[in-house]
């Protein structure tokens, strides 16, 4: 069905949405998402442990998210932006448990989305079915995780791998987004996005942004590419860097 939709139609139905006028959808409480349980023993193997505060590993994700939480306290709702210059570097890793890490906080409300068109893998790290319970172009695959009784939601607007994003792909993208966030009010929004310099659809998901984090990784990053990434994002964007794939150390 997506694919049938030009931007216009997309615009349309998604206004549609927000009025509550399509499939009588008016709010979470009314149609909340689908509970999707998820095995702690399969996100341990796939290197997903911010769920667990027992667990030592975790602690460097909640330092992360701490420092998140300091920026932009005004804000009723963070946005932040999880990317890396080059593929291979563990974004979707990294985004996966900052979300979780921020679910453990009381009174979070957190929406995870994976928007990397080229690469989907949150699915595929959380054991996912592959494909959607629903042909839905604005819901789309829109599920709440829970771990252990601990929730976070989790918006799937990447259909497949392996395609180049059309502008038709991109709004139904940003439609969604946007009715996730009307219909569940969270607090934390994190998108899990493709290469900066490597893919043109990252820009609109920075630009709703308020912070960016860049996730660099020993043996594949070089310090130039980070600065072409700071100069894409500019001045005002908040930019916060992770050092992955370091060898085991004793600090």
């Amino acid at each position: 069905m997506a694919e049938r939709l030009d931007s216009t139609g997309l615009a349309e139905l998604n206004a549609g949405y927000l009025n509550g006028s399509v499939n009588g959808i008016h709010s979470y409480e009314e149609c909340p998402p689908d509970l999707s349980p998820v095995s702690p023993t399969f996100l341990y193997a796939n290197r997903i442990i911010a769920f667990d505060s027992d667990s030592s590993m975790a602690h460097a994700y909640d330092v992360l998210r701490n420092q998140l939480l300091n920026e932009h306290r005004d804000e009723d709702t963070r946005v932040i932006s999880v990317t890396a210059p080059t593929s291979g570097c563990g974004t979707t890793v990294t985004a996966i448990n900052l979300a979780l890490s921020f679910a453990r906080v009381p009174g979070s409300n957190v929406l995870l989305v994976d928007a990397n068109f080229r690469d989907p893998a949150i699915g595929n790290v959380l054991g996912l079915p592959p494909r959607p319970p629903l042909e839905d172009p604005i819901r789309g695959w829109l599920t709440t995780l829970d771990i252990r009784g601990l929730h976070c939601h989790l918006l799937r607007t990447a259909w497949g791998p392996g395609r180049i994003p059309l502008p038709a792909d991109l709004a139904r993208m940003t439609a969604q987004v946007e009715f996730a966030r009307q219909m569940l009010k969270p607090t934390i929004v994190l998108f899990d996005l493709p290469p900066m310099l490597s893919s043109d659809e990252v820009i609109p998901f920075v630009d709703m942004s308020d912070t960016a984090v860049i996730v660099l990784a020993i043996g594949k990053s070089r310090l130039p590419e980070l600065e072409i990434c700071r100069s894409y994002l500019g001045s005002e964007k908040s930019m916060q860097v992770v050092l992955n794939k370091t060898k085991r150390h004793g600090l």
